[in-house]
C-alpha cells in the first residue's frame, strides 16, 4: 500500500480469492499501523448507498442522524478528511460507483486517503480510474495442496491418501474456491470417498460430491458472473466450452461457428460478425471468464470455468442445450441436444445418432482425429447448421444429408473427391484447412451463398480450375496459402487467373501466397480491409522478428520477394493502406514513384517497414515526397541496401512521431539517415525533427556514416532505451553535424530512459555528441565500449558524471583502456547489481577488487550478482580475487582470462597465504566454464581445497601458460600422505594447449571422481610432461567412465570411461 496510486484495483474471476486477500490486507494494515483508520464495505451488484454509508460510518465511530443520502455523504466526507492516513476497502464492485455520493472524497481533496477495491472485471478498474491494477491469478500446486489439507483437516502423512489428494488438487486447477469447496466436503473422509470425488471432478460433476455446499461453491459463484452477461456474450461463453480442456481456442474458428449458427441476428457481412465476436471475447476476458493465450489470436478457458459452463448448459432452463462427450454411450438420448462436441480419442464412429434438434456438431477435436465415420451417422441431423470434422478419412456421400448446413469446417481430412460439396446450397463458410485431395471440383462453383472459402495449407495435386472462383460472386473472405498454387498468370489457362479475384466485388479479406517473377496485370484490390499477400515468400513467419504470425490476418500484410524491378509499382493501391511491408531481393531503384501527377498519400497506415537485400535501391521515393508520410510507422529496418546514400528527407523525418524501433545494417553507401537538404530551412523556421517515441536504435556496418542524427534531435528522444553502434569505421558522434549552426554547447542532454549503450568497433568515434554538452543516463543498466581507440575525454567525463546512478543500476559493464580508471573507481564504490563485467586493455590495473570496495566485504554474499567476468590484456594484473571475494561471488558462472602477463593467481590473500581451513567455504558454487589464455606466470587454476565446491563446473580450457603445472594445486606445493576424495559431478571437458610445465590435474594425495567426464584434448607437442605422468597415473588420480586414446596430428583426444562406475 506504499504505492503512490490513489486507487488500487484487485480483479479476477469469481472464487479466485479477492475478498480473502483484502480481508488479509485489512488485518495486516491494522496490525502494522500503516494507517490511522481502515474501513471495509461491500458494494455488490446493485449498490445500496445507505447500507454502504452505514458500514463505513460504524467503523469510523460516526453516528448518522441525517435522513438524506447527500447529507450523510457530507458527514462521512468530513470525517474521512479529518483522518491523516486512511485506507478504504470496497469489496465486490461491479460497475462504476460515484464515490462522492457515498462520501469518499476526491484524491485532490485528501491525498492521505487510499482506496482498495475488488472486482471481477478489468474494465471496472478502468471505470473506477485505478492508478494500479492487480490481476489475481491461480494458486500454485504447492499452495493449493496446503489449502486443501487445511480445510480437509489432513495432518497424517498417509501416502495412498496423499496421492489422491494431489490428483484432486490438480483437478481444481489452482482455483481457491474450488479447493476450499472440495476440502470442506471431504474433511475427515476416508480414502474411498476421496477416490469417488476425484472421479466426479474428472467428469465435471463437482455438484455431485457429497457434502458440497449448494449455496457457496465455485459453480454458484461463477454462474452469478454468467447471469450478469448479455445474451450474445453468454452464447459465446458456452460455445467456448465445446473445446477440450486446456485447449487454445482459435478466435477465428469460434467466429466461424457463430456465423454458421446465425445467433447474432441480421448482419450484412461476415466482418461484422467477426468484430462482434472479438468484442464479446474481450468482455469475457475482462470478466475473467476467459484467459488470454500466449497467441494473440487465441484464448483459453480455465478447466473449472469450463466445467461450470457445461453445468450451466446442461440445466433445464438454459436456452442453449449443450453436451460435451468424452465418448458416446449406448442407448444415450440426444433428442434435446442442440450442440455436441466429441473430444475423446475415439477412432471410429459406426452407429447412427438421433439428434433431431442438433445445430452444431464437433467431432475429433483432439489431435488424433477420427479414422472412420459411418455413412448413417448423420442421417437424423436434419437441422444441423455447423459441422466440424477432424478426420483421417471422410466419406463424401455424407454431404448429401446436410441440406441446412451453413458452416463446414474440415481439418486434416484426406479424400479423393468432394464433388458432393456442391449440393450444400445454403453453405456460407467452407474450410478445408490442411486437407489433402486430388483437386478442387468445379462443383464448388455451385455454392452461390458461399461467403468464406479457406484453403489454408490445403494440399492438392491439381491446380484450381479456371473460372471456379469468379462464380462465387458473394465471396467475402478467401484464404489460399500453399506452394501448390503457382503460375496464376500462366497463359495456357490450366489454372485459376488473378483476374478472377479482381472480379469478386465483395472480397474484403484475402490471404494469398504466390510464386512468380513478375506481377501480372490486374493485381488490384481496392476494397480489401484485411490481407496477407506474400509473393515468393516463405509463409508463416513474422517479417521482422522471425516469430510465427497468425495464419488468419488481423491486419494488412504485404511481403514482396524477388520480383522484377518494375513490379512493385503495381502495388500502389495497397501501399496506401498497408500496415506491415517487407520487400526483399527486388531490383528496384526506388520504393515508390510519385512523379507526374496527383497521387494519394502513401504509407500513411504503415506500422512496420522492412527493406532487405535491395542492391539497386537509391531512394525511398522518386519525386516530391510531401505526399509521403509515416505517421503510424513504429518499426523501420534496412539491411544490405548497398547503393542507398540518403534514407529520409527532413519533411518525411518530421512525420516519424510514432517511430519506436530503427535498425539499419550493412548499407555501405549510406551517408545520411536524415538528408541535409532543407534541414537548415527547418532550423531557420524554428522547426526541429523530433522522435518522441524512439526506444530502440541500432546501426551496424554502415561504412560511410559520420553521425546518426543532427544534434538538434538529441533533446527529442526522451524514451530512448537502447542505443547500439557497431562496425562504423567513420562514425564520429551519434548526434552531430558539420554545420556549425546546429552545434549546441553547454547544455546537458538527459537520456532518462537509456538502459543499453553499446559501442563496438568504432575506430574514429569520439563521443555521443558534438560540442561540450554533458550526457546523463540515470537509468543505464548496460554499458559496452569495445575497440573505440579515439574515444575522447568528454565521454569519460559523461561516465564520471553518471557515477552515482551507475553504481546502483548497472548490470552489464564492458570497457577498455581510457575508461578503466573510472571503472576501477566504480568497483571501489561497489556495483551491487553488476551481473556481467568485462575489462580489456587496462595497463594500470594491478588488482581487480580492492579491499575497501563493497565487493570485497564477504559478509553480504546475497548482494553480489556477478555471473560473467572477462578480463583481457591487463598486463600488470597480479591477482583477481581475494578469498573473501571468491566466497562472495556465489552466482559467478563464466570466467574468461586472456593475455594477462603478470597474473599469478586467480585466488589469493593479501599476505599470499591460503590457509586450508578458510578455503573449505564454498567458492564459485555456480561456476560452469573457465577459460585461461596466455597467462605465462600462472602456475595453477585453483587451490585444490576449493575443488569440492565446484559442483557445476563443466568445461576448463587452458592455453599458452608457460609456468602452469597443475589445474588444482596444493598450497605449499607438496603432496600429503592422506588420500582425499573430491567429486566434480558436472565436469565434461578439459582442453590443454601450450602448457610445457603441466604435469597433472591435481596433487597425488587427492582422488578426483568425474562421473560426467566426456572429452580431454591435449596438444602433446606443447604439453610434453603430461604425456607420461598424467596418462600413466590417470586411474590412480581420476575416476572416469571409459578410456579411448586416438592420436590425430599433434592432438591427443582422450574419451574416458572406466570400470569403476
Amino acid at each position: 500500500m506504499r504505492h503512490n496510486s490513489y486507487r488500487i484495483g484487485v480483479y479476477g474471476m469469481g472464487g479466485v480469492g479477492k475478498t480473502t486477500l483484502v480481508k488479509e490486507v485489512f488485518k495486516k494494515a491494522k496490525e502494522s499501523n500503516l494507517f490511522n483508520d481502515i474501513v471495509m464495505a461491500t458494494v455488490s451488484l446493485t449498490p445500496d448507498i445507505g447500507r454502504i454509508q452505514g458500514e463505513i460510518a460504524d467503523q469510523l465511530h460516526l453516528k448518522l442522524d441525517e435522513e438524506s443520502s447527500s447529507a450523510r455523504a457530507n458527514r462521512i466526507c468530513l470525517r474521512i478528511k479529518s483522518v491523516e492516513k486512511i485506507l478504504i476497502i470496497l469489496d465486490d464492485v461491479w460497475k462504476d460507483v460515484e464515490l462522492e455520493v457515498i462520501g469518499i472524497p476526491y484524491r485532490d481533496d485528501h491525498k492521505g486517503c487510499k482506496i482498495l477495491l475488488t472486482t471481477r472485471s478489468d474494465h471496472v478498474c478502468n471505470l473506477m480510474d485505478c492508478g494500479r491494477k492487480i490481476p489475481l491469478s491461480f494458486l500454485l500446486e504447492k499452495e493449493s495442496l496446503g489449502l486443501i489439507k487445511k480445510f480437509a483437516c489432513i495432518v497424517d502423512d498417509y501416502p495412498p491418501l496423499n496421492d489422491v489428494v494431489l490428483k484432486v488438487v490438480k483437478e481444481c486447477k489452482g482455483l481457491p474456491i474450488a479447493i476450499v469447496t472440495v476440502g470442506k466436503a471431504l474433511a475427515r473422509k476416508p480414502l474411498n470417498e476421496w477416490k469417488v470425488a476425484l472421479k466426479q471432478l474428472k467428469e465435471s460433476r463437482l455438484m455431485d460430491i457429497e457434502g458440497v455446499d449448494e449455496e457457496k461453491n465455485v459453480y454458484v459463484c461463477l454462474k452469478w458472473s454468467y447471469n450478469r452477461l448479455k445474451r450474445k456474450t453468454r452464447f459465446c461463453f458456452l460455445l467456448c466450452s465445446l473445446f477440450p480442456e486446456d485447449y487454445d481456442i482459435s478466435i477465428e474458428e469460434l467466429t466461424r461457428y457463430v456465423m454458421g449458427l446465425d445467433e447474432f441476428g441480421t448482419i450484412n457481412c461476415l466482418e461484422e460478425v467477426r468484430n462482434e465476436v472479438r468484442v464479446t471475447i474481450n468482455k469475457l476476458i475482462d470478466s475473467c471468464l476467459l484467459l488470454e493465450s500466449n497467441r494473440e489470436t487465441h484464448v483459453r478457458m480455465h478447466d473449472m470455468v469450463r466445467d461450470v459452463a457445461l453445468w450451466i448448459a446442461s440445466g433445464g432452463d438454459n436456452e442453449f442445450k449443450l453436451r460435451v462427450c468424452t465418448r458416446l454411450e449406448k442407448n444415450e438420448n440426444f433428442d434435446s441436444m442442440t450442440a455436441i462436441s466429441l473430444t475423446s480419442n475415439t477412432e471410429k464412429l459406426t452407429s447412427k445418432l438421433s439428434c433431431p434438434r442438433l445445430k452444431i456438431l464437433l467431432l475429433g477435436q483432439n489431435e488424433l482425429g477420427l479414422s472412420e465415420v459411418s455413412e448413417t451417422l448423420f442421417a437424423e441431423m436434419n437441422v444441423l447448421k455447423v459441422l466440424s470434422l477432424r478426420l483421417k478419412v471422410l466419406l463424401p456421400e455424407s454431404f448429401d444429408l446436410f441440406t441446412n448446413l451453413r458452416s463446414l469446417y474440415l481439418s486434416g481430412c484426406i479424400f479423393t473427391n468432394i464433388y458432393s460439396l456442391g449440393k450444400l446450397k445454403r453453405l456460407e463458410i467452407l474450410s478445408l484447412y490442411h486437407c489433402r485431395m486430388d483437386a478442387l471440383p468445379n462443383e464448388l462453383g455451385e455454392l452461390q451463398n458461399l461467403r468464406l472459402l479457406d484453403l489454408m495449407r490445403c494440399d492438392q495435386q491439381k491446380p484450381i480450375p479456371p473460372g471456379l472462383l469468379q462464380r462465387l460472386s458473394l465471396l467475402e473472405q478467401l484464404y489460399i496459402v500453399k506452394d501448390n498454387f503457382k503460375d496464376w498468370d500462366d497463359a495456357n489457362r490450366c489454372n485459376v487467373n488473378l483476374s478472377e479475384l479482381s472480379s469478386l466485388s465483395r472480397l474484403i479479406v484475402l490471404s494469398l501466397h504466390l510464386s512468380m517473377k513478375r506481377l501480372p496485370e490486374g493485381f488490384v484490390f481496392p476494397d480489401l480491409q484485411r490481407y496477407d499477400i506474400s509473393i515468393n515468400s516463405f509463409y508463416g513467419y513474422h517479417i521482422f522478428t522471425g516469430r510465427q504470425i497468425p495464419e488468419y490476418p488481423n491486419s494488412r500484410i504485404l511481403r514482396i520477394i524477388k520480383l522484377d524491378a518494375s513490379s512493385p509499382n503495381a502495388f500502389k493501391l495497397l501501399f496506401s493502406n498497408v500496415e506491415y511491408l517487407l520487400i526483399d531481393s527486388c531490383g528496384m531503384e526506388y520504393l515508390i514513384d510519385i512523379t507526374g501527377g496527383n497521387h494519394a498519400v502513401m504509407f500513411s497506415n504503415l506500422v512496420k517497414l522492412s527493406l532487405q537485400n535491395l542492391s539497386c535501391l537509391r531512394t525511398i521515393c522518386q519525386g516530391p515526397d510531401h505526399q509521403l508520410t509515416f505517421g503510424n510507422l513504429t518499426v523501420l529496418e534496412l539491411n544490405y541496401c548497398r547503393l542507398l546514400t540518403k534514407l529520409l528527407s527532413p519533411v518525411v523525418a518530421q512525420s516519424l512521431g510514432n517511430l519506436e524501433n530503427l535498425k539499419i545494417s550493412n548499407c555501405n553507401a549510406l551517408k545520411q539517415i536524415i538528408s541535409k537538404e532543407d534541414r537548415m530551412l527547418l532550423h531557420s523556421q524554428k522547426q526541429h525533427i523530433s522522435l518522441p517515441k524512439l526506444r530502440f536504435l541500432e546501426i551496424v556496418g554502415c561504412n560511410q556514416l559520420e553521425y546518426i542524427f543532427p544534434i538538434t534531435v538529441a533533446q527529442s528522444v526522451p524514451l530512448l532505451e537502447t542505443l547500439i553502434m557497431k562496425k562504423l569505421p567513420k562514425l564520429k558522434q551519434v548526434f552531430g553535424h558539420e554545420d556549425e549552426g546546429e552545434v549546441r554547447d553547454g547544455n546537458d542532454v538527459i537520456l532518462s530512459q537509456l538502459r543499453w549503450l553499446i559501442l563496438e568497433d568504432l575506430p574514429d568515434f569520439g563521443s555521443l555528441y558534438r560540442g561540450t554538452c554533458t550526457s546523463m543516463w540515470p537509468s543505464l543498466e548496460a554499458l559496452k565500449v569495445v575497440n573505440c581507440p579515439e574515444m575522447k575525454s568528454s565521454f569519460a567525463a559523461d561516465l564520471e558524471a553518471n557515477m552515482r546512478a551507475l553504481g546502483k543500476k548497472l548490470k552489464v559493464l564492458h570497457v577498455e583502456s581510457r575508461l578503466c580508471d573510472i571503472v576501477l573507481l566504480l568497483l571501489t564504490q561497489g556495483l551491487l547489481n553488476l551481473e556481467d563485467l568485462g575489462i580489456n586493455n587496462c595497463d594500470e590495473l594491478e588488482e581487480m577488487f580492492k579491499p575497501e570496495g563493497i565487493l570485497s566485504q564477504g559478509n553480504h554474499q546475497e548482494e553480489l550478482l556477478l555471473s560473467r567476468l572477462t578480463v583481457s590484456r591487463c598486463k600488470r594484473l597480479r591477482q583477481l580475487f581475494t578469498l573473501n571475494i571468491a566466497q562472495s561471488l556465489q552466482k559467478l558462472t563464466f570466467l574468461n582470462i586472456d593475455r594477462c602477463d603478470e597474473l599469478e593467481h586467480l585466488i589469493t590473500q593479501h599476505d599470499q597465504i591460503l590457509p586450508e581451513a578458510h578455503l573449505h567455504h564454498k567458492c564459485f558454487p555456480q561456476l560452469v566454464e573457465v577459460s585461461v589464455n596466455e597467462c605465462n606466470k600462472m602456475t595453477c587454476l585453483f587451490p585444490v581445497t576449493i575443488a569440492d565446491g565446484l559442483l557445476r563446473l563443466r568445461r576448463v580450457e587452458i592455453k599458452g601458460a608457460s609456468q602452469f603445472v597443475e589445474v588444482f594445486a596444493q598450497k605449499d606445493g607438496r603432496d600429503g600422505q592422506i588420500r582425499k576424495d573430491v567429486i566434480l559431478p558436472k565436469l565434461k571437458y578439459l582442453r590443454f594447449t601450450q602448457l610445457p610445465c603441466l604435469v597433472n590435474l591435481c596433487p597425488r594425495n587427492y582422488h578426483f571422481t568425474l562421473p560426467s567426464f566426456y572429452r580431454l584434448e591435449l596438444d602433446v607437442l606443447t604439453c610434453p610432461d603430461i604425456t607420461g605422468l598424467f596418462i600413466r597415473t590417470l586411474d590412480d588420480v581420476v575416476h572416469v567412465n571409459r578410456e579411448v586414446i586416438d592420436a590425430c596430428g599433434g592432438i591427443t583426444e582422450v574419451l574416458l570411461v572406466s570400470s569403476y562406475c
